[in-house]
């Protein structure tokens, strides 16, 4: 497991899940996901123009508020700041920057 220690108290844990042993939690009767809903990151659809974006919420900067980290195909991680009393709102997409403000890239390409 690799720590990435963020600007702020936060930190993002990057982890592997098990290839054996993993179970799947079987789902409840009559139990059924609601329709998608396609998130905006400030005025942008989350993720838009990206090769498979992966989200994951995550409280980058401390302030109680989930915020969506975006990784993709291409190695360079975004986060969108959550919007205080918007449980659904984010700000723009942003570069993921290191303690010393240096922008994450794990040159994927």
């Amino acid at each position: 497991m690799k720590s990435i220690h963020l600007a702020g108290s936060a930190s993002l844990l990057l982890a592997s899940l098990p290839a054996a042993g993993a179970q799947e939690a079987a789902p409840a009767p009559g139990a059924s996901f609601l329709p998608p809903v396609r998130l905006m990151a400030g005025e942008e659809f989350l993720g838009a123009k990206r090769r498979y974006p992966s989200p994951a919420l995550f409280d980058v900067d401390g302030d109680g508020h989930a915020d969506l980290v975006v990784a993709d195909l291409s190695g360079r991680p975004t986060v969108a700041l959550g919007v205080a009393g918007e449980p659904q709102g984010f700000g723009p997409e942003t570069a993921l920057r290191d303690a010393d403000g240096e922008k994450l890239d794990f040159n994927n390409w």
